[in-house]
C-alpha cells in the first residue's frame, strides 16, 4: 500500500465543475439578453461570441479550475448555458456556431 494519494489533477477538476458552470451560463445569458443591446445585423454568433466575451472573467472567478480549460471546453459551457437557459432552441445554437452539442 503507498502511503500518498494522487493530486488531482486541474483538467479533472474543471470537468467536476462543468455542470455548475453552465447552470451559471444560463443564468447569465438570460441576464445578458435582457441587458444588452442588439443590432438587427449583429447573428446569433456574434452575440454568443460577445457574451462569451464577457462570461469568461466571471467564470475563471468563480471557477479558478476553468483558468486552464481549453477553448473546446469553454465553447461547449457557454453553447450548453445558452441552450440551457431556454431562449434559443439546441439547433439553432448548433447552425450558429457549427458545432454539434453533446446531450
Amino acid at each position: 500500500m503507498w502511503p500518498f494519494k494522487k493530486k488531482p489533477s486541474q483538467a479533472g477538476d474543471a470537468l467536476a465543475i462543468i455542470d455548475e458552470a453552465i447552470e451559471f451560463a444560463a443564468e447569465r445569458w438570460i441576464f445578458f439578453s435582457r441587458s444588452v443591446a442588439v443590432t438587427p445585423a449583429e447573428g446569433l454568433r456574434e452575440r454568443i461570441g460577445r457574451f462569451a466575451r464577457s462570461l469568461e472573467p466571471s467564470l475563471h472567478a468563480r471557477y479558478p479550475a476553468l483558468a486552464v480549460a481549453s477553448d473546446a471546453v469553454m465553447l461547449l459551457i457557454v453553447a450548453k448555458g445558452v441552450e440551457q437557459s431556454g431562449a434559443i432552441s439546441r439547433g439553432e445554437i448548433e447552425r450558429a456556431l457549427g458545432i454539434l452539442l453533446p446531450p
